[in-house]
Order: structure tokens, then C-alpha cells, then sequence
């Protein structure tokens, strides 16, 4: 019997490589949810379901924002905030930055729970230097711990289903789709998160969209 292949562990950014619609990559509004598995979610990790790869990112920034009790910008990078909040800084770093918006928060008992739930929708950058990138974007299920209304806001993101949905031409895919699960808690920083996704959604445009995903269709 053909031993399965082994993952390879990935802790750092891609450096020969980081929407569904285009609503989704920009606006953050539900366009793709993916299947949810929550007693077999992975926790942590972006594994991919085409290739023995996967991003294990040490999210040292933790930051989000809240405009209500069902709506909260959650930001997690492994970039310093000096750079993750200076999209001039974003051309030359390597890094990674996860974007999840919670569209509405699950109530127990009221919020049905089933393989194809959907709380918000996420989109994973890989910054590889050089101005090279590659977006992920799709969506899953959000467990907030609470409301997103104090200085701290925590949860966990279920098996989010992604896959590249744009890219710049010198940056190469390892992952195609993937499962994203993970935990997460972050503090409030309004003003950082604005940053953040603004410039999120400047690379959002200056990508190429993968043929699966065009953003833009012209009739001659």
C-alpha cells in the first residue's frame, strides 16, 4: 500500500510564489461559503486540498475593528503593525495577512449549523517581496466567543473553504484551494484594521484575476 504523502510545513511566506467575487475580495460580503466540519476542523493552519502543502503563519498582529453586535473586521498577520498598516511597506515585505469579516453572529439555537453554514467570509494574502502576491478568498463558519463589542474580540474560524482567486504573474500557487481553521483573539484597533483592509483591497485590484474567477469581462 502507497504511503500518503507527508506535508510539508511551511512557517514562513512562499519566496518563489501570499473572491470569490469581486465583492467578496473588497467588500467582504458573503460570496462563497465553504463545508464545516467542526469536530474534524484543523485549528491554526491553511492545508491544501490539491498539493502536500500548507501555511502555518505565526499571527503575531491580532487586531479588529466592529461596526455591530453581528459585524466585526478581524485582521491576523504575521507582519509588525508598522508594516501591516503601510501599504507603501507591503511592495518589498513577505508576509502573510488573513482578512475575516463575521457578516452575522451565530446564536445557539437559532443559527443553523450545517455543511454548508456560513458566518463570514475571509480572504489570505501572501506577500512574497518584490510586489509579487496571491489572494485566497472564500468563506466558512465564525465562532465569536462573545460580541465584538469590548477591547478584546476572540473565536475561532471553521474550516473555511478557500481558494486563489488572484494573483501577480511572477507569483507561483502551492496551495490552489484549501481548508483554513484556527483560533483566534484580538484587541481593538479600529483605525489599523482601516488601514489594513484598505490596503487589502488596492492589491485586490492590481491583481490578476485567475481564470476561474475573472473580475472583469469585456465584450468586443
Amino acid at each position: 500500500m502507497p504511503r500518503p504523502p507527508k506535508y510539508k510545513r511551511i512557517s514562513r511566506p512562499f519566496y518563489s510564489i501570499g473572491v470569490i467575487i469581486a465583492a467578496a475580495l473588497v467588500l467582504g460580503l458573503p460570496a462563497g461559503c465553504g463545508t464545516i466540519s467542526i469536530l474534524n476542523s484543523t485549528s491554526g493552519n491553511f492545508v491544501s486540498n490539491e498539493q502536500p502543502h500548507r501555511l502555518d503563519p505565526d499571527l503575531k498582529t491580532r487586531i479588529f475593528a466592529y461596526s455591530d453586535r453581528n459585524t466585526a473586521d478581524i485582521v491576523l498577520s504575521d507582519l509588525p503593525i508598522e508594516t501591516l498598516t503601510d501599504g507603501d511597506a507591503w511592495q518589498n515585505a513577505t508576509g502573510q495577512i488573513i482578512h475575516a469579516r463575521m457578516f452575522i453572529q451565530p446564536r445557539p439555537g437559532r443559527t443553523p449549523i450545517e455543511t454548508t453554514a456560513c458566518t463570514g467570509t475571509i480572504r489570505y494574502i501572501v506577500l512574497t517581496g518584490n510586489g509579487e502576491y496571491g489572494i485566497y478568498a472564500g468563506g466558512g463558519f465564525l465562532l465569536p466567543d462573545g460580541k465584538p463589542d469590548g477591547k478584546r474580540f476572540s473565536g475561532e474560524i471553521h474550516n473555511a473553504t478557500l481558494r486563489l482567486v488572484s494573483a501577480t504573474p511572477g507569483f507561483k500557487d502551492l496551495i490552489g484551494s484549501g481548508i483554513l481553521g484556527m483560533d483566534f483573539s484580538a484587541k481593538l484597533d479600529a483605525e489599523a484594521v482601516h488601514r489594513a483592509t484598505r490596503s487589502a483591497d488596492f492589491l485586490a485590484f492590481g491583481a490578476l484575476p485567475t481564470p476561474e474567477n475573472p473580475l472583469l469581462v469585456i465584450e468586443e
